[in-house]
């Protein structure tokens, strides 16, 4: 070797060295990027967790794009229950689900999304088809029936999962139900899913459930065994149930839920969840979710309509 070459080789040499240990070192304090926990409910049609058309749910797809939107974040798909999710979040778990009803008991340890996520029909009753109580349905004027009565009344006994809400009026109505008539309002938290209620409904081991009707309907078309059903709208029912994006109320999930408010390009994905929730209601609840909108967004244009100027008063400041 020349001895005019070797001070050049050693320091490529020596710079190697260094750039190797550069590398090395920044390979051993480079940091994964946070996860995010994303828990689903195998719960047709809003998440197919497997067979052939896994993913393809309606919140699956909103889901995807939203994680396309947040590349900061490591996302893990987990098949959860409702009890497990509650669980996970009681217990600061960095955990988030897409649709969650808010309810003031859920906000000591679940922090919601800004924007709403899901607008959907409300819970309906189910029975069997052809089933009646031995006082016969005391429907009202719209057709509509009252949970709070049908309990009371002590023909019926209702299967239910208790960690789950449908609403404030309903809520309420099974709250004093099992406090003033515990027999009557019977908790399955071993289910998870209405899957298994329906299941159990058939077999009489009570009268009455509770659900969406659009639930009922996906789970026949691959559960030929499940049965026939009818639904009854419920007066404590609202018009439309609002849900919300939802993580666990630490630090995290509050950082977690600013970046999803910000998000970009969502109201877009929104609506089509909106029209694919649509296309798959039965023609007579299609109209009726028509309608229950075009109010909404009436209403909603109207209260964002310039205010009419008020002059102040004499003398006031």
């Amino acid at each position: 070797m020349s001895l005019s070459l070797r001070p050049i080789l050693l320091a490529v040499y020596s710079a190697c060295l260094v750039l190797a240990g550069s590398l090395s070192a920044r390979a051993e304090t480079q940091v994964d990027p946070p996860a995010i926990r994303w828990l689903l409910l195998d719960f047709v049609p809003y998440h197919m967790v497997d067979g052939p058309n896994k993913g393809t749910g309606l919140r699956d797809q909103y889901l995807n794009a939203l994680i396309k939107r947040m590349p900061e974040y490591r996302h893990v798909l987990e098949v959860s229950s409702t009890e497990r999710i509650f669980q996970y979040m009681q217990s600061g778990q960095p955990v988030c689900t897409l649709s969650m009803l808010k309810v003031p008991e859920r906000e000591a340890y679940t922090v919601f999304g800004t924007e709403a996520f899901f607008i959907q029909l409300p819970p309906v009753l189910i029975v069997r088809r052809g089933y009646a109580p031995p006082g016969g349905w005391k429907k009202r004027a719209r057709g509509d029936i009252s949970l709070a009565d049908l309990l009371q009344s002590g023909e019926v006994r209702l299967g239910t999962l208790p960690k789950r809400r449908f609403g404030l009026g309903i809520d309420e109505a099974l709250k004093q139900a099992r406090t003033n008539r515990p027999d009557q309002v019977l908790d399955f938290s071993e289910y998870g899913l209405l899957s298994g209620l329906l299941h159990t409904l058939g077999r009489n081991r009570f009268d009455v459930t509770l659900g969406y009707a659009i639930e009922v309907e996906q789970l026949r078309k691959t559960q030929a065994d499940l049965g026939d059903f009818e639904y009854l709208a419920l007066s404590e029912a609202p018009g439309l149930i609002i849900t919300y994006p939802s993580c666990s109320r630490t630090p995290w999930g509050k950082q977690v839920m600013q970046t999803i408010d910000q998000l970009h390009g969502m109201e877009a994905e929104r609506t089509l969840l909106r029209e694919r929730y649509e296309a798959l209601l039965p023609a007579g609840e299609r109209q009726v979710y028509r309608a229950r909108m075009a109010a909404l967004n009436a209403s909603a244009a109207s209260q964002l309509a310039p205010a009419a100027v008020v002059e102040p008063k004499s003398g006031s400041r």
